[in-house]
Formats: structure tokens, C-alpha cells, sequence
């Protein structure tokens, strides 16, 4: 069937998309924007160069109190962001696993309303906080694919506490990466697969807060149906889910607490389109959320390209 790109290698975006920093509130953000990698998230590419835009689209007109039920405080949130990612996948193995790197440059664009807190603040597309990541290791079995990342995101978007859509978020991450793929049939045809993401943060500029650590993972079932002999696609069902796994280190008023700790949840359908003479590739999804808690609620839509060398 020949090789192709299998996913999101492990990065994450670095960008506040679909959050924003209200008030400073630290807990209102986050560098990773679930949902951006879906099925075959969990495998690496082969070794070259190799290039990936991601292009997301997020709107929201509900924000969770620690209930889950929405604060009714008049809130929107229309967010949009696109980022260049670099992957070199090297031709040097460590423990039998493809050495790569990347770098993520994100750009972001947010529209911020809450009514009730008199808040209403906008930025055009600048660049939000860069991700990298200088050790991913991607293995590859006859029937699996593994991945482990380490990498960090750097706080070069502009961050401003009283700006709530200010495209940075003010303080470092640390990235920790594991993931899997397992292939459902001998032709790896089928796959199910799931992504985790672990982020420690640093102290945000301006408040003094330290935002708790939050673990992500994402997953993705999907069917590859080669058409003719120069294009593939494969339709799936992908979903994701967020939670703040420790207290952030101080309240913030007006609206968040130390531990009022931010969860959501979402299921959703992509469909990717893969041009083998170019080795070019396409993929849509949707994503709606559910079961959030101290956090938007919405949905979002992500248009990938990535092309391989």
C-alpha cells in the first residue's frame, strides 16, 4: 500500500485557542489545543522533512461553572489559529525507535466577551506561544506504532493580564508525550489509536499563579480505502478528553478558585485525503464538546495540510 504520513508525531500547538486569560486567571488557559490530532495520532512519520499546517476554527457561547452548569454571564468566545510545524525525522535510531524533532510557530486570532464581568477584547492574528520538542522517539511494528516526546513551550506570544485575548498565556510548559497505534488487520487498513499529553507549567507572568498540570488524550478509530492508484482515504471517529489534574496555586478572582480544576470532553468525525504522487495530504474534523466543567464549551473545526520530502 506504500508508506504514509500516520499522524501527529506528538506536538502539541502552543496556542490559546479555544481559552483566554481572564482577568489573568490562569486557569482559563492552556498551551495544548485538544482535539488537534485524531486518528493515527499516535504514529510518526518516516524518515525526511516534513511540513504540516494546521488550520482551527473554535466557537464558544458557553462557559462551565465547577458544576458543569453554564454561568450565564454572556459569554462568547470565536477563536481561529494557524501554525506551521517543521518535522525532520532522522535516519538515527535510539532503543529501535526513529529519532525526529519539530517546532510548532502558532497564529493567533480571538474575539472575547463576557458581559456580566464587562469584559470585551480582541486580537488580530499574532503569534501565540512556540512549541519544541527536541527528543520524539517513533517506533514501528508490523501490527503497532509507539511514540514518546519531550518538549516545551515558550512563552513568545504577547501576554497582557487585563487583555483577556491576548494570544500568549504568559508562563512556560513542560511537555511530556506517549501514544499508540494498533492496527486492526494485517494491511493496517483499521486502526485505533490514542494520544496522551501531560503539561507542568511555570509561574504566569503578572499574577504570580501557577496554572495545576493537565493530562489530555486523544483517540481515533478509522477504515483506509486506497482509490485508484495514486489516492487513499480514510473516514473516522475521533474524540478527545481534558482534565486539570492539580490546583492551581492561588485563587482568581473574579471567577476561578485554586481548586475549581477545568475538565471537558468531546466526540467528533475527520476524514483525510492522501495524494500519493505528491505525497500530499488533507484532513477535516469536527469536534463538539460536552461535560465541561470551569471551562468553554463548544466546537471546533480543523483543516490539516501536510506535506512529505
Amino acid at each position: 500500500m506504500g508508506w504514509k504520513w500516520t499522524g501527529a508525531v506528538s506536538g502539541c500547538l502552543g496556542m490559546a485557542l479555544g481559552t483566554f486569560s481572564l482577568a489573568g486567571a490562569a486557569t482559563m488557559g492552556s498551551h495544548y489545543n485538544y482535539g488537534i490530532e485524531g486518528v493515527l495520532a499516535g504514529s510518526a512519520p518516516p524518515p525526511g522533512f516534513h511540513y504540516r499546517m494546521y488550520n482551527v476554527f473554535y466557537d464558544a457561547s458557553d462557559l462551565t461553572n465547577n458544576s458543569g452548569d453554564s454561568a450565564n454571564v454572556g459569554f462568547d468566545l470565536e477563536a481561529a489559529a494557524t501554525a506551521q510545524r517543521l518535522i525532520y525525522v532522522t535516519n538515527i535510531k535510539i532503543l529501535g525507535a526513529d529519532y525526529l524533532y519539530d517546532v510548532i510557530v502558532p497564529f493567533v486570532d480571538q474575539d472575547v466577551t463576557i458581559a456580566a464581568l464587562g469584559v470585551s477584547d480582541s486580537h488580530s492574528l499574532s503569534v501565540g506561544d512556540i512549541t519544541v520538542e527536541p527528543f520524539v522517539l517513533g517506533w514501528h511494528g508490523a501490527r503497532w506504532d509507539a511514540t514518546f516526546g519531550l518538549g516545551v513551550v515558550l512563552p513568545t506570544g504577547s501576554y497582557d493580564a487585563s487583555e483577556a485575548a491576548s494570544p500568549g498565556l504568559g508562563y512556560w510548559s513542560g511537555l511530556l508525550t506517549l501514544g499508540g497505534t494498533y492496527y486492526l488487520d494485517q494491511q493496517r487498513t483499521w486502526s485505533i489509536s490514542a494520544l496522551t499529553r501531560t503539561l507542568v507549567n511555570s509561574e504566569q507572568d503578572d499574577t504570580n499563579v501557577t496554572p495545576g498540570s493537565e493530562f489530555v488524550i486523544e483517540y481515533g478509530l478509522g477504515k483506509e480505502f486506497k482509490v485508484g492508484n495514486s489516492c487513499m482515504i480514510r473516514p473516522g471517529l475521533t474524540g478527545y478528553s481534558y482534565w486539570q489534574i492539580e490546583d492551581d496555586s492561588d485563587d482568581q478572582p473574579p471567577m476561578v478558585d485554586a481548586d475549581q480544576r477545568k475538565q471537558v470532553h468531546a466526540v467528533g468525525a475527520e476524514l483525510n485525503l492522501f495524494w500519493l504522487p505528491q505525497l500530499f495530504q488533507v484532513n477535516f474534523r469536527y469536534l463538539q464538546e460536552y461535560g465541561a466543567e470551569n471551562s468553554p464549551e463548544g466546537s471546533q473545526f480543523i483543516a490539516t495540510l501536510t506535506k512529505s520530502f
